[in-house]
């Protein structure tokens, strides 16, 4: 079996004038690509790294980052994905005894000449960080033989070919670089870096595409709805999209010109999707019958070699029709959790079926419909998805409890005013639903909800902040004595406790109105959109609205430095008085 490294090789000797990157005002041939990972990976090994060395990844979006992973490939070594924007103590664990941590210029010279290095099926190629139920993030190592199996799967079953052009749109941490990078460059196709404002604006990214001449497109569900939702120019070259979730919850238009398609899985277990081959036999925006529309989109069907089996928590199939867990198995299964012998047992069993083989157990609740395809129907623990990532509360939990003046809390998954799901924090002895009024905690300690916000934010990744706090003199419990998540209060959604604002002046009242909209509360002049309940897709939003409304341009990075009704007021002001 020929591992990712290798196809990318041969590529780039059948054809090496063919571009291979585009980022901006940076374009990469097949052989400066692979000239520059040869480079790469020579130092690496010059500096210690071996086969499965960990090489931290501490690199935005950009053609460093997709030239340290196939250096680090070629040098036989395991690429950890890591977001530089994480906090710093979720990052030190990680960096901590690593003999190479790439986190800026690369430094190497180009080389015609590959490091040579042989690199097995079952080596580790690289390992993501995954949210822990424990109360501490996870790292799951990913093979060369579950890489080369999506290569060749996806390359088959979206007919992948030279003249396409795909998007990388996903987060550097995230796995889902995989279904972007390798399947286009192992087959002579290239690959377009978006911008991080460009790819977080739905507008732009879909002229972004419409400019760049993108083929095929893989986005994640909270962007992917407000984008295929935007009118869509015909002569767009974009083909498919394939839309990564769990619970697409419409399909869009049949008329786009383009299909959409669905596709599940995760680091531990990929190769669910409901573009198969034969294509003939998709099911996506275009080919789903007018019944299908009245119904969630389904995840779809195992790809080639995939087992997905419905069982019952015994491992037993369940009755046809009914609702069992998702177990997967096949040759995309991730080795397991770095360093966690425990709780990889725990989630990679034994195959019920026998044969030696074994099976993901994903936690995910799923319904066999009468044609094979497969309906999400929730989880069976408290894990979430927030923004396209997966989110165990408990970790979030774990940290708010080591702040010194909160007691007890819960963290749950509530959806928001738009139907997004959003974290939501119930603390005890914490602060009180009104922003900037201090509370008293058993300690004597005083803090306000912004502090707690910003101790969440120096521990946890963005998404896994909470976007609505509520204090509670108890949590409800039920007669085991266990927390009663279906007794907690309905969150308020950040309300200002002033109430919103009325004015007079257009520009005033039209943002106040839009600000409602955008968070699903009133709103006053100057309340923060991130401490009222805000995020940064939804703030993304609202910048566009305003934009439209009012013919300005806002930066998504200067709304969010001071994110309040009262900038937006004043820039709308400053850009009508220069036109």
């Amino acid at each position: 079996m020929d591992v990712v490294h290798t196809l990318f090789e041969k590529r780039a000797f059948e054809t090496p004038d063919s571009t291979a990157l585009v980022s901006g005002a940076v374009l990469l041939t097949y052989r400066e690509l692979d000239a520059r990972a040869n480079g790469l990976a020579r130092l690496l090994l010059h500096r210690g790294v071996g086969p499965e060395t960990p090489v931290p990844l501490r690199l935005d979006r950009s053609p460093e980052l997709l030239v340290a992973l196939l250096a680090v490939c070629k040098a036989g070594g395991t690429a950890v994905l890591l977001d530089p924007g994480w906090p710093e103590d979720r990052l030190a664990p990680v960096l901590d005894g690593c003999p190479v941590v790439i986190d800026g210029p690369l430094d190497a010279a180009p080389s015609d000449e590959g490091p040579g290095i042989p690199a097995h099926p079952d080596q580790l190629a690289y390992a993501v960080h995954t949210s822990g139920s424990t109360g501490r993030p996870k790292l799951v190592g990913v093979t060369h033989r579950a890489i080369a199996h999506r290569v060749a799967t996806h390359t088959e079953a979206y007919r992948i070919t030279p003249a396409d052009r795909s998007s990388w749109l996903a987060p550097p941490a995230s796995s889902v670089s995989v279904v972007e990078l390798w399947p286009y460059l192992c087959s002579g196709a290239s690959v377009h870096v978006a911008d991080p404002a460009t790819s977080g604006s739905p507008s732009e990214l879909r002229d972004w595409m419409v400019a760049s001449g993108i083929t095929r497109a893989y986005v994640n569900m909270p962007l992917a709805e407000p984008l295929y939702a935007l009118p869509w120019p015909a002569e767009t070259s974009l083909r498919l999209m394939t839309v990564g979730s769990d619970a697409v919850r419409v399909w869009p238009a049949p008329d786009l010109p383009f299909e959409v398609a669905v596709e599940y899985g995760s680091a531990e277990a990929n190769g669910v999707t409901s573009c198969l081959v034969p294509l003939e036999d998709r099911c996506t925006s275009v080919t789903a019958d007018e019944a299908a529309r009245r119904t969630r989109p389904p995840i779809g069907r195992a790809w080639p070699e995939v087992g997905a089996g419905v069982l019952t928590s015994e491992l037993r199939p369940v009755a046809a029709g009914e609702v069992g867990e998702l177990f997967v198995s096949g040759p995309e299964l991730a080795r397991g959790y770095l360093g966690e012998a425990a709780h990889t047992a725990e989630r990679f069993l034994p195959d019920p079926a026998g044969g030696g083989g074994r099976v993901y157990r994903t936690g995910d609740l799923v319904r066999e419909r009468p044609d094979g395809r497969l309906e999400h129907h929730g989880r069976v623990d408290a894990q979430v998805k927030i923004r396209g990532h997966r989110v165990e509360p408990a970790e979030v939990e774990a940290v708010l409890l080591g702040h010194p003046g909160v007691r007890e809390c819960v963290v749950v998954g509530v959806p928001g005013p738009g139907g997004d799901l959003r974290l939501c924090a119930y603390l005890v002895h914490a602060v009180t639903p009104e922003a900037g009024t201090p509370s008293r905690t058993a300690d004597g300690a005083r803090f306000e909800i912004g502090e707690l916000r910003a101790f969440a934010s120096a521990r946890l990744p963005e998404p896994m902040v909470p976007t609505a706090w509520t204090a509670l003199e108890r949590l409800p419990l039920n007669a085991a004595g266990k927390v009663d998540r279906r007794a907690l209060p309905a969150p308020s959604w950040g309300a200002s406790p002033r109430g919103r604002e009325r004015s007079a002046d257009p520009v005033t009242a039209g943002v106040l109105e839009l600000w409602e909209r955008a968070l699903g509360a009133r709103g006053a002049l100057g309340d923060h959109f991130i401490r009222s309940g805000g995020d940064s897709l939804s703030a993304t939003r609202l910048v566009e609205e305003i934009g439209n409304r009012y013919g300005v341009r806002i930066r998504l990075r200067e709304f969010l430095r001071a994110p309040t009704p009262e900038t937006l007021i004043q820039t709308i002001r400053a850009e009508g008085s220069t036109r």
